[in-house]
């Protein structure tokens, strides 16, 4: 008694915990197959124990017990209750009235004692063959059990040893109140639930339970169902049931002795045979093969062993499984080469055209999901096949952006295999880029932990905030080798803004043959050269170039040389007109009516969009030597981005009203120039659209 009295106080004071710390939400992390296999438990017990109240026998594995039960006077006792339990559901499908099940167990006393009286059998035969349990010594009042609490006399140490009982029965109901009560709200049509506070009331019933002397309680679905839809969901109703309840338990147990066995063992049979229904049988094809498994196993642990080895099996299984299934899963969500998408800066045509020819350097890899043991491994694997031989010599890569936007956690194994990684990378002389994870996340504590971090002094390991930044990084990078390589063969000298590794100098252009990934630079790097070099179409006399000309030459020339190209240009130049932006100034803002297009000539500029949430994002960025608001100056719509100068700004600015003017004037030379205009932005619009759709 001091034992079940223990049990209901723990199971409270934990219900309290849970609730009142407002943690409730944690046994939600329970899976359902577990407790799906503790309650098949549960059910095959209530079976055992409806074998023995009806059998009077102790069930155990032995040939004796077996014989005992199939003798014509035990048969009788628990057929007869099995048989009604049967005949209980059988009806139960017929009849569906929440009211069915406990009419039909006011129906079968009755029946039973008509029958017997018919027979003219007397209460003590009854009483003498089982069929009627057996009556309270006289004289028992009600509150006999009380006197039989002597912690003198107890046995503690006998109490520890059920500590483990104790717990698991604790276990077994906080299971039931993440399922139990949404079901409840469900079924009565409430729509808002608190389960803190649900669990803050099982705690104080428990606890009052257990100062009373009484057992653990925990909300049936079942039994709430029926009360309320029986007319019980008031206050009142609640009320009745307490006094009705406290009326039987002040009666005293002499009641019990006028109840025939196969009722109360129809009853038990009936949980039983619905719950093992429940975990067994409703769960085929509902649940995996490997789910099915773990239900299966902690039924037959729990029939076999015992009650909390069931529980612990299905959770070791649970944790098994779960390593087992996740590891299946790929980490990585997506990989793509840098020819499949790009950054959305807007660049030279020079450089695009120099890009498009070694952007395959670029490997992306988008991973996903917790990363721990099980699944780094496949990532491994991956990169491994990448630096394969037969592979590098079709794809040779120089850099390798790893996104961790999607990552949400990394263990320490995940974390060490990243340091395998980089120690492979650097062996090929690969740079690994690092981009969406931000510095004091989960993910990126642990990479800095692990030394895989742009600050821990190694030099082919680069981070990034987004993916874009990363691809423009690399994009950079690469550019620096056009211009070192352009240095080496036409003198010219490397813009300054393009020595962004230190690896690569004047000195190591000699090397650029050694490779496939040199002689891949090599061949990009002269076939978008002559672009740049071709002798330059007749345009104005030098005396009278417009300021504009050699830009607007610049950026519109290289997408269609020839000379009626350079004749628009020539006959626009005269209008643009030179103005500065100083850092942070806007040249725009989204919802604004256009005033004209722009040539970058020094400076750079940044678009951004609205995400949505009030937070300005950038989508683009605009370098020297490119245009920008050919669109809004073409279609006279208001600008759906903002334009902010990055820092100080020189640009040519080509206005609207001009626009309009020249259109009237002379349309066939406006609308070549329109022509040239709009390739910026359709480049522009390909490389974002790219973006947006295969980097997600």
């Amino acid at each position: 008694m001091v034992a079940y009295v223990s049990s209901t106080l723990i199971t409270g004071l934990v219900f309290f915990l849970l609730g009142f710390l407002k943690i409730g939400t944690l046994v939600d992390f329970f899976p359902r197959h577990i407790l799906v296999g503790c309650i098949g438990g549960v059910g095959y017990f209530l079976l055992q124990t409806a074998l023995e109240i009806t059998s009077r026998l102790k069930l155990e594995a032995s040939w004796s017990i077996l014989h005992d039960l199939f003798e014509p006077k035990t048969l009788g006792l628990w057929s007869s209750s099995f048989a009604l339990a049967i005949l209980l559901r059988v009806l139960n499908a017929r009849f569906t009235s929440p009211l069915f099940v406990p009419v039909f167990f006011m129906i079968v006393p009755a029946v039973f004692y008509v029958t017997t009286a018919l027979l003219g059998l007397s209460m003590e035969t009854l009483r003498a063959k089982g069929w009627v349990f057996e009556l309270p010594d006289a004289g028992v009042p009600f509150y006999h059990f009380y006197t039989l609490f002597n912690f003198g006399n107890t046995d503690w140490r006998v109490v520890l040893k059920t500590l483990p009982t104790m717990l698991g029965l604790a276990f077994f109901s906080i299971l039931h109140v993440p399922i139990n009560v949404p079901a409840l709200a469900v079924s009565t049509n409430v729509d808002k639930i608190d389960t803190n506070r649900e669990l803050l009331a099982h705690g104080i019933s428990n606890i009052l339970s257990g100062m009373l002397g009484s057992f653990q309680n925990y909300l049936v679905y079942t039994n709430s169902v029926l009360f309320i839809r029986s007319g019980g969901g008031s206050n009142l109703a609640g009320m009745m049931l307490c006094g009705a309840t406290l009326a039987i338990f002040f009666s005293g147990p002499s009641i019990i002795g006028y109840i025939p066995t196969m009722v109360v063992g129809a009853l038990i049979f009936h949980l039983g045979l619905e719950l093992v229904k429940e975990a067994l049988i409703d769960t085929v094809g509902v649940v995996n093969r490997l789910e099915y498994a773990t239900i299966l196993a902690i039924v037959l642990a729990m029939a076999m062993i015992g009650f909390n080895e069931g529980i612990f099996l299905g959770i070791l299984m649970a944790c098994f499984f779960f390593i087992l299934l996740y590891s299946r899963r790929s980490a990585l969500r997506k990989a793509y080469t840098g020819s499949a998408v790009r950054s959305t800066v807007r660049r030279l045509y020079s450089q695009r055209r120099f890009l498009d020819d070694v952007c395959r350097q670029i490997q992306v890899m988008r991973l996903q999901g917790f990363m721990f043991f099980g699944t780094i491994n496949g990532v491994e694997a991956y990169i491994r096949n990448l630096l394969a031989q037969r592979q590098w010599q079709a794809n040779p890569i120089r850099f390798l952006v790893l996104d961790f936007a999607l990552v949400t956690g990394m263990d320490f194994s995940a974390a060490e295999a990243f340091i395998r990684i980089r120690r492979l990378l650097e062996s090929r002389e690969i740079y690994m880029v690092i981009c969406g994870a931000e510095r004091v996340s989960e993910v990126g504590n642990a990479l800095r932990t692990a030394g895989v971090w742009s600050d821990g002094g190694h030099e082919y390991v680069q981070t990034s905030p987004s993916l874009n930044e990363a691809l423009e990084w690399c994009e950079n990078v690469l550019l620096q080798y056009y211009y070192l390589q352009q240095a080496a063969l036409v003198g010219t000298e490397v813009p300054q803004s393009y020595y962004i590794v230190s690896a690569l100098q004047p000195a190591s252009i000699e090397m650029y043959g050694s490779s496939p990934r040199h002689a891949m630079v090599t061949q990009a790097t002269q076939s978008a050269m002559p672009v740049e070099n071709d002798s330059q179409p007749p345009g104005p006399p030098s005396d009278t170039v417009p300021p504009a000309f050699s830009l607007l030459h610049q950026a519109f020339l290289d997408l269609k040389p020839n000379e009626a190209a350079d004749e628009a240009l020539a006959f626009v130049a005269p209008h643009f007109v030179r103005k500065q932006l100083c850092a942070d100034q806007c040249l725009w803002r989204v919802g604004s009516v256009p005033e004209g297009m722009y040539l970058v000539e020094s400076g750079t500029l940044r678009v951004y969009v609205d995400n949505g949430l009030g937070d300005l994002e950038v989508v683009e960025s605009i370098l020297p030597g490119t245009s920008l608001g050919e669109l809004a100056l073409i279609t006279g719509r208001p600008h759906s981005t903002t334009v902010m100068a990055d820092n100080t700004v020189v640009l040519w600015e080509f206005s609207k009203s001009v626009y309009d003017e020249l259109s009237a004037k002379d349309p066939a030379r406006t609308l070549a120039f329109v022509r040239l205009a709009l390739m910026y932005p359709a480049q522009g619009m390909a490389a974002i659209t790219a973006y947006a759709f295969c980097a997600q």
